[in-house]
């Protein structure tokens, strides 16, 4: 006899709806991670530091 067969199935359901917060947390951090890594691609460590005196007035203002 296993577990899930003993539960009610309002457990059940609160069960798969955990399974699914847990698969979505899971997919969130690979989405995170992913990003991180693109923008360490399109931005590397010859990037150069900015600062405000960079920033330039819109012309069109």
């Amino acid at each position: 006899m296993h577990i899930v067969d003993e539960l009610s199935d309002d457990r059940i359901v609160q069960l798969l709806d955990y399974a699914r917060y847990l698969t979505w947390q899971e997919e969130r951090r690979a989405w995170l991670d992913f990003g991180r890594s693109q923008l360490a691609k399109a931005y590397g460590d010859e990037e150069p530091d900015y600062s405000e005196s960079d920033l330039q007035k819109d012309p069109s203002q």
